[in-house]
C-alpha cells in the first residue's frame, strides 16, 4: 500500500488545487517544523564554532553539505550554498569571467531561463565574447565553444535534452557544461556524470525558500577565485594590502549563511531519500498521463506538451492564458501563465504565452478532475466551454 504522503503538507490540506509546482513546491511539516526548531534552540553562528551550539550548528552545515554532494554524486567541497538558481547563475557567470578570452563562444538554449542567458549576455559584451543561441545544442558545439548553458528540463516546453551526448561533445572541446537543474531537480536524477556545474534552488525541491546550491567540480574550482568577499572567506591579510582566501569551500561563502534553511533542507532531503527520484518519476508519469487525456476533453484546447511531461502547457481559443489562470485561481486552483521568465522563447516558438500545469509526486486525479471541471464550467468568464 502506497504511503499518503500528500497528508504531510498542510497547504494541501486546505482546500486548494496546487498545480503550479515548477514555480515553487510545498512543504512538508518536517521542514516547516525544522525552521522553528533552528530558532528555537541552535539560532547561533557558525562564526561561534567554539561552543556547544557551535560545534552542532557547523556539524549540520557539514551534513546537509555531504547530503548535497551525494544527491549529486559529488564532493562536499563542490558544494556551495547560495540563496537560490538566481544567485548560483550570477555567480558562476561572473567566475567565469577568468576563464573566457575574447573571441570565445558561449551555447545558449532558446529555452533558457532568463537567469541563464541575461547573465552570459552582460558578461560577453564586457569581454566581447560571442553567443550563440541554439535548438541543437549537440550539433551547435565546436572548438570556439567554451560554455554550454542549458537546462536539464526547462519550464516551459519540454526539449528532452541528451544530457550524456551534450556534454560528451562538450569534453571533446574542453568546454563547460552548465547545468541549470531548477525543475530537474525534483523529477530526475541529476548529476555530475554529465555537468560541470549545477545550479538549483532549494524551494523547487520541497525546501525551504532563500537558499540555493551551486555546485562545481573540483578541477574548475581549482582554476577560479571567489568573486564576493567578506566574512568567513578570508584566511587573514598578508599585509594592509593583500590577503589570502581560506583552501576550503567557506572561501565560496562570504557572510552568513542561511542556516535556518539548510536546517530545513536537511528534512526535504530525507523525504526524497524516502521516497526516491524513481517512484516520484513513476508517479509523474501517471499522473501526467491522465492530465494529458483529461485535458482533450475540454472544448478549443491546444496542447503544447507531450503526453507524459509533467509540465504541461495549453492555449484556450479565443482567451488570454492569463485570464484563465486569474479565473482558476479565484476557484483556489492554482496554475501559470505568461512565458515563465523564458524571454528567447518567442524566438524559437510560434506561441509563446501559456497556461502551464506542473505536477508533483503529492498531487492526485482528483486535482486534475477539478481543473478540467472548472475548465469545462467556466460560468460567465469563460462561457464558451
Amino acid at each position: 500500500m502506497k504511503k499518503n504522503y500528500r497528508k504531510l503538507f498542510p497547504m494541501l490540506n486546505n482546500q486548494i488545487v496546487y498545480l503550479d509546482n515548477a514555480a515553487l513546491t510545498q512543504k512538508p511539516i518536517s521542514v516547516i517544523n525544522a525552521g522553528s526548531q533552528f530558532y528555537k534552540k541552535y539560532a547561533i553562528s557558525t562564526r561561534t564554532s567554539d561552543s556547544k551550539l557551535g560545534i552542532i550548528v557547523q556539524q549540520k552545515v557539514d551534513l546537509v553539505r555531504q547530503k548535497v554532494a551525494n544527491l549529486l554524486n559529488g564532493s562536499p567541497n563542490e558544494i556551495i550554498f547560495t540563496s537560490g538558481t538566481t544567485q548560483s547563475l550570477n555567480l558562476f557567470s561572473l567566475m567565469a569571467k577568468q576563464l573566457l578570452n575574447v573571441g570565445d563562444e558561449i551555447l545558449l538554449s532558446y529555452y533558457n531561463h532568463s537567469s541563464n542567458i541575461i547573465p552570459w549576455l552582460e558578461i560577453a559584451k564586457e569581454l566581447k565574447l560571442q553567443v550563440k543561441f541554439s535548438k541543437n545544442l549537440v550539433a551547435d558545439i565546436n572548438h570556439k565553444t567554451k560554455i554550454i548553458a542549458y537546462s536539464q528540463v526547462t519550464n516551459n516546453i519540454d526539449q528532452h535534452f541528451d544530457s550524456d551526448s551534450i556534454y560528451q561533445k562538450a569534453k571533446q572541446f574542453n568546454a563547460i557544461v552548465v547545468n541549470d537543474a531548477a525543475q530537474a531537480i525534483a523529477h530526475e536524477k541529476v548529476s555530475f556524470a554529465n555537468s560541470d556545474i549545477i545550479a538549483f534552488s532549494t524551494n523547487k525541491l520541497y525546501g525551504p525558500t532563500g537558499l540555493g546550491i551551486l555546485a562545481i567540480k573540483q578541477d574548475i574550482l581549482q582554476s577560479i577565485n571567489p568573486v564576493i568577499f567578506g566574512g568567513g572567506s578570508v584566511e587573514k591579510m598578508i599585509d594592509v594590502n593583500s590577503w589570502c582566501k581560506k583552501q576550503t569551500i567557506e572561501a565560496f561563502e562570504p557572510g552568513t549563511l542561511n542556516l535556518a534553511a539548510i536546517w530545513q533542507f536537511e528534512q526535504a532531503l530525507n523525504l526524497i531519500d524516502e521516497i526516491t527520484i524513481d517512484e516520484i518519476q513513476k508517479i509523474n508519469l501517471e499522473l501526467a498521463n491522465y492530465l494529458y487525456d483529461r485535458l482533450l476533453t475540454v472544448k478549443g484546447i491546444e496542447i503544447f506538451s507531450q503526453k507524459g511531461d509533467f509540465i504541461t502547457l495549453f492555449r484556450i481559443k479565443n482567451y488570454a492564458p492569463q485570464d484563465i489562470a486569474s479565473y482558476l485561481g479565484h476557484k483556489d486552483i492554482y496554475v501559470r501563465s505568461g512565458n515563465f521568465c523564458s524571454k528567447a522563447l518567442s524566438f524559437a516558438e510560434l506561441e509563446n504565452d501559456y497556461v502551464r500545469v506542473s505536477l508533483a509526486f503529492y498531487n492526485n486525479k482528483n486535482d486534475i478532475n477539478k481543473l478540467v471541471k472548472a475548465l469545462k464550467e467556466g460560468g460567465d468568464f469563460l462561457s464558451f466551454i
